[in-house]
């Protein structure tokens, strides 16, 4: 079933797909439209009595509530069966929308009964030029094969990314502007750390999953938690500096061109000021964790990852 077609008004969903981009633009379908006051989003890291509390808890300000379970895949056993007796015996006044790559056969068959199942299938690489045409065109670009391939081979064929990439033409590049590999390697000349920019990006858009899956890409490849925290603190002093400012402002103060400034701002709002503050705060908490061996970084870098972009 399409997330398009979906009524968030019934007492469950369950979310199932590998394609991290995908899947979330399968949640934000199903949430679009809620008010913000009336959801309550969780991740594998928190306590699963935390969210059965909030299953159980009636909303003070919607006539209905949406809890959002997140990588349900990573949660212990017992807990996942306890998201299926939820599911099996659903409280009328609350929407239980339970989100991961792979889900229980059990759980599948109660949500079936309770709710609906939403199949996000994975963007197959025959699929992935039509998609970056698609996407080019809804923001204003032409590009050429040889302009896709080229984007494909800088960026790599997973969907934020090259989502990403293509927000960053539209950003540097004139209204209608015709794509070539020219422009593609002018724009990303140098990119080897590309898949650094998404995952910090990622992080600053709030897309848990995505930032996870790139977190665990980056140190699998070699690069240390210590490097990730220092790019994370970088970019939301950045953040700071962009909150009450507009982009020429920040463009001028941070020495960065006027696109890179427009997503700069445009983030920054996603969060606001006081979130902001918080985030920094706790991203310098995190940095005292590290360097005292207070636990172990990889561990630090991942809780700290689902506490900034858990969307509330």
């Amino acid at each position: 079933m399409s997330a398009s077609a979906v009524k968030p008004n019934l007492s469950s969903y369950v979310v199932v797909g590998d394609d991290p981009h995908l899947t979330e633009v399968a949640v934000d379908k199903l949430l679009k439209g809620l008010s913000e006051t009336s959801i309550n989003q969780f991740g594998p890291l928190d306590e699963i009595e935390n969210v059965l509390q909030a299953i159980a808890t009636p909303s003070m300000f919607d006539d209905r509530r949406t809890i959002v379970v997140r990588e349900v895949e990573r949660l212990p056993a017992e807990a996942q069966r306890k998201l299926i007796a939820c599911l099996q015996h659903p409280e009328p006044d609350a929407t239980l929308v339970l989100v991961g790559s792979k889900m229980p056969a059990q759980m599948i068959s109660a949500a079936r009964k309770s709710g609906h199942v939403i199949e996000v299938e994975k963007g197959k690489r025959k699929d992935l030029f039509p998609w970056v045409k698609q996407q080019a065109a809804a923001k204003g670009l032409h590009m050429s094969g040889d302009a896709m391939s080229t984007l494909v081979d800088v960026v790599g064929e997973q969907r934020l990314a090259l989502s990403q990439a293509l927000e960053e033409l539209s950003l540097a590049m004139p209204a209608g502007a015709r794509i070539t590999p020219k422009e593609i390697a002018a724009q990303f000349r140098g990119r080897a750390d590309v898949k650094l920019f998404g995952f910090i990006d990622a992080v600053a858009q709030k897309q848990g999953p995505a930032a996870l899956e790139a977190m665990h890409y980056l140190v699998a490849q070699g690069e240390s938690p210590t490097m990730l925290f220092w790019n994370l603190n970088r970019h939301f002093r950045q953040l700071l500096e962009a909150a009450e400012s507009s982009p020429k402002q920040v463009a001028k103060a941070l020495g960065k061109p006027e696109w890179l400034a427009e997503k700069l701002c445009r983030q920054a709002r996603g969060f606001g000021v006081e979130a902001l503050v918080a985030a920094y705060q706790m991203l310098a908490e995190a940095d005292l964790k590290v360097k005292s061996s207070e636990e172990p970084e990889g561990l630090t870098l991942e809780r700290t990852v689902v506490a900034l972009t858990r969307k509330r």
